[in-house]
């Protein structure tokens, strides 16, 4: 009996190493039947034959000429070498050639080539009948140098087996073997003791810590000093407040002082103006924009404790490691306060874990610049305040001060870092709707005012603040940032709603067959006018399909209490209007999503808890249970692939060895 345990996973192995031998290295099998390569072509570099001049001229575009082929060629395998401090780690190579369907020389496609990578070396076509000559281009970098070193055609692919993707491939079998073995665990309530529920849960939460942290710690680019003044405004910000004011110790150029219009990005490229960019510029002096309450708690206390200023990266993993806590235990409070254990903890923990990484938390954990900051501090405040309010409530339905309390310092202190987060704290009407409907009774009025005072604390002091800095209480100085348009004048545009309501929500991703297989979208419009953007990868709902069950709030036909209905409902609506907020005042970026996705994603989930619930016949539920793991993982999978986005400081560019590993695995 113990051997026949073993049988399934003997299995696996043997079709793991079929499939990469057989599959992966199909190519090898395939170059078997190509014919040898004739003598007689001509190979020549910018028009100077191979035999003269191994080295590329110093030139933007470099060609690789082959004349008189007239033969079948199949592939062409070339080295080249790169020297220099602007060496890529990927080279795109632009193929053209004419054969037997085409007498004139035409463009054919692009070839990925990585020098560390021998697999990419070996270009495969695809030619009508022979090819007559063919030509291999490339954009040169700045500060490097290339050399081919040989180039050969009709090669055989050699066989390459590999480990990772072997070991990667197993484990994946197992899991799935494994999740069908337990496949209750996704279909019926959880029916272990709560010591190994809370074991199971701390596991999950746990693993998902790991893989952020190592995000986090992937991309070297954000860890490094930089003496670009903009990554550091709240290095700078802490260096004023150590001083005792709120504006910063250095001051604006003279030049900037003299425009007439300082926030016109056009004038100040015309007159060629020094300034810092994205700081916020008010009355001569700089300023820091961004939310202080990241200052206050990690900036500042480290810059007075060591002398040196803090990483970006430290508070945002800080961050989402609350976050990711924070999601946890709110989604396993829910279960177990209103849905009696019911829901099925599988289906618990994967709703979590699609929350975690659709939230925007895992786009933040790949670029952690000073942007996320303030939004992820945001995020993990705002879950663990809904935590400590939904925790507060006592199993006789009275209120405990100290939690109720920790949990309004949490959300009011939102305020400090995302102030369009503060419409979360309105929630409080629901969460608290019997207390405040009976505010004659001293011991709710008790509560509303401890509930009340850490929002009047942080209120006036941030009111403070703000005056301090741009003359007003409610001024939090967004409007004053040098930046690419003059958001001063930017107003209020109905016209803006549209292509934002598209974009953010249901725009389509843009999803390739070659690896990274994720792009970024295209961004077409016939909005005429400034419209802040940046590039995104699609609409929450549209790579969140998961999400589209918030339609199903009708269907929930049982549910008899019209509260019920009505908090269901409104964690979507405030989301809605946090993303109109956001398209208003500040643009489309991808990182805003961050700022109303967890409201969304909290909403779904309630109503999938209570289409479970609701549904009695076993069959339905299970059909039910597997179009929501289903859709849960396409989800995962985006979000996850986001890490591989081609954009200005990807790993492809900073850590050149983790992406070659990534590209052979896929390869």
């Amino acid at each position: 009996m113990k051997k026949k345990k073993f049988y399934p996973y003997f299995i696996f192995l043997l079709v793991v190493m079929t499939i990469e031998v057989f599959i992966f290295n199909w190519r090898t099998w395939e170059s078997l039947t190509f014919p040898q390569s004739k003598p007689g072509y001509q190979i020549s570099i910018d028009g100077n034959s191979m035999s003269d001049k191994l080295v590329f001229p110093d030139q933007n575009l470099q060609t690789i000429q082959y004349n008189y082929l007239n033969q079948n060629v199949q592939n062409i395998k070339i080295n080249l070498h790169c020297e220099g401090n602007g060496c890529p780690t990927t080279l795109v190579l632009k193929i053209n050639y004419s054969d037997e369907g085409h007498s004139q020389m035409s463009y054919k496609g692009n070839q990925t080539y990585i020098e560390s990578l021998e697999e990419t070396h070996i270009i495969r076509i695809h030619p009508y009948g022979d090819v007559k000559s063919l030509r291999i281009s490339f954009h040169n970098p700045d500060n490097a140098k290339f050399t081919i070193i040989a180039s050969e055609i009709n090669v055989r692919v050699p066989l390459k087996i590999q480990t990772l993707r072997i070991l990667t491939l197993f484990i994946l079998f197992i899991l799935i073997y494994q999740l069908y073995q337990h496949r209750s665990f996704f279909t019926l309530s959880f029916k272990g003791n709560s010591t190994k529920r809370k074991t199971m849960i701390i596991v999950t939460a746990s693993c998902h810590i790991l893989l952020f942290v190592l995000v986090l710690f992937s991309n070297p680019f954000f860890w490094k000093d930089t003496a670009y003044p903009h990554p550091q405004e709240y290095h700078y910000l802490a260096e004023a407040l150590a001083k005792g004011q709120t504006s910063l110790l250095v001051d604006p150029s003279e030049e900037l002082k003299q425009l007439s219009n300082p926030y016109d990005s056009s004038l100040r490229i015309q007159e060629d103006v020094y300034y810092f960019w994205d700081f916020a510029y008010y009355k001569g002096k700089y300023f820091v924009y961004f939310g202080i309450g990241p200052e206050l708690v990690f900036y500042l206390p480290y810059f007075l404790i060591t002398g040196t200023h803090l990483p970006n990266p430290i508070p945002i993993m800080i961050s989402e490691i609350f976050f990711i806590l924070g999601v946890f235990l709110f989604f396993e409070e829910i279960v177990i306060r209103y849905n009696q254990r019911k829901i099925p903890l599988g289906l618990s923990l994967l709703l979590s874990s699609a929350t975690i990484l659709g939230s925007g938390a895992f786009f933040i954990a790949r670029r952690p610049d000073i942007y996320s900051v303030p939004i992820m501090m945001g995020l993990a405040l705002t879950i663990w305040g809904l935590f400590l309010w939904l925790k507060s409530r006592q199993t006789d339905h009275s209120l405990n001060c100290k939690i109720l309390f920790i949990g309004s310092c949490c959300m009011a202190f939102v305020a400090t870092c995302r102030p369009q987060l503060i419409l979360g704290s309105f929630l409080a009407f629901l969460f608290f709707l019997p207390e405040l409907k009976n505010l004659r009774e001293k011991q709710n009025q008790k509560y509303l005012m401890v509930a009340l005072l850490p929002y009047v604390i942080i209120a006036a002091g941030l009111m403070f603040y703000n005056w301090t800095r741009f003359d007003s209480p409610f001024d939090f100085g967004s409007s004053y940032n040098l930046t690419t348009n003059d958001m001063t004048r930017r107003g209020f545009v109905f016209d803006r709603f549209f292509i934002g309501f598209f974009t953010y929500l249901f725009q389509f991703p843009n999803i390739q067959s070659v690896f990274p297989y994720l792009q970024y979208v295209e961004f077409n419009t016939n909005y005429i006018g400034e419209l802040t953007r940046e590039s995104m990868t699609g609409g929450l709902l549209s790579c969140n399909p998961i999400l589209y069950f918030s339609f199903l709030l009708p269907n929930l036909k049982r549910i008899k209490k019209p509260k019920t209905l009505i908090s269901y409902l409104t964690f979507p609506i405030l989301g809605i209007l946090i993303m109109f907020i956001d398209i208003q005042c500040a643009g489309l970026l991808q990182r805003y999503i961050s700022d109303f996705a967890i409201f969304i994603f909290i909403g779904t989930t309630l109503i999938l808890f209570s289409l479970y619930i609701q549904m009695k016949d076993k069959e339905v539920r299970k059909i039910f249970i597997y179009t929501v793991l289903f859709l849960c993982l396409i989800g995962i999978l985006y979000n996850l692939s986001l890490f591989f986005l081609p954009d200005s400081d990807n790993i492809a560019l900073t850590n050149p060895q983790l992406y070659s590993q990534f590209y052979r695995l896929f390869h």
